[in-house]
């Protein structure tokens, strides 16, 4: 595929050494001098000094004929009107925009850029990630929906349980379950079991709902 990616900084570096061993053609620009200088050492890949708001850089990146177009500097402006000249002017098929503030995701949304990466909340998601059990893989719908990942607790109120009548709160979907090594497409009907690692599509205000639904029942009692 050819690629162009907009900020030589560490984002657009580090994405241009995962994909140049794919076998993709790879663009990178960068506005800086020095450092499109550096890159050029670096990579076996076409290192244009330009910016991705101007046009004729653009036109020099051959954004025209690009597959994918990525732009991920440290500037929210920028990377947005990218985004638009790429998506609108030069019809590329995929557009993705870096977003450092998340504040800023509606408004990438609403002008149409629907491919987004927060890197600010990408890093909060893998620091909760390591606290509890719990591990959301992302979020989606303006943050009011996550996608998160549970384990089936044995003993837990869903396990044993058919989808349709475990007791979900309303308008969680199970979207995959992980059985041993098999991925297994659930339906109402499916069965949840101890051990399974379940997919779950949850409102945000139901989440610790849902979580509890997963794991063991607590028992009461006197000691």
């Amino acid at each position: 595929m050819y690629v162009v990616i907009v900020g030589g900084g560490r984002v657009g570096t580090d994405l241009t050494r995962l994909l140049l061993p794919e076998g993709h053609d790879i663009v990178l620009m960068e506005s800086s001098e020095d450092l499109a200088e550096d890159l050029a050492k670096q990579f076996d890949a076409l290192i244009i000094r330009g910016d991705g708001t101007n046009l004729d850089s653009l036109k020099d990146a051959g954004v025209n004929k690009a597959d994918v177009f990525v732009s991920v500097t440290g500037d929210d402006n920028a990377n947005l009107i990218s985004c638009q000249l790429a998506k609108r002017l030069f019809k590329v098929p995929t557009v993705i925009g870096r977003v450092n503030d998340p504040k800023n995701e509606g408004v990438f949304s609403s002008l149409g850029i629907d491919n987004t990466v927060s890197t600010t909340r990408a890093s909060a998601i893998q620091i909760k990630n390591n606290i509890g059990d719990t591990k959301t893989l992302l979020t989606v719908g303006g943050r009011e929906t996550q996608v998160i990942e549970f384990t089936v607790a044995d003993g837990a109120p869903v396990a044993h349980q058919k989808i349709s009548s475990a007791g979900l709160p309303r308008g969680t979907i199970v979207a995959d379950i992980m059985r041993g090594d098999r991925s297994l497409l659930p339906d109402g009907e499916t069965v949840l079991r101890p051990g399974d690692i379940v997919t779950v599509l949850a409102r945000l205000n139901t989440v610790h709902d849902v979580k509890k639904m997963f794991e063991p029942k607590k028992r009461f009692g006197i000691i």
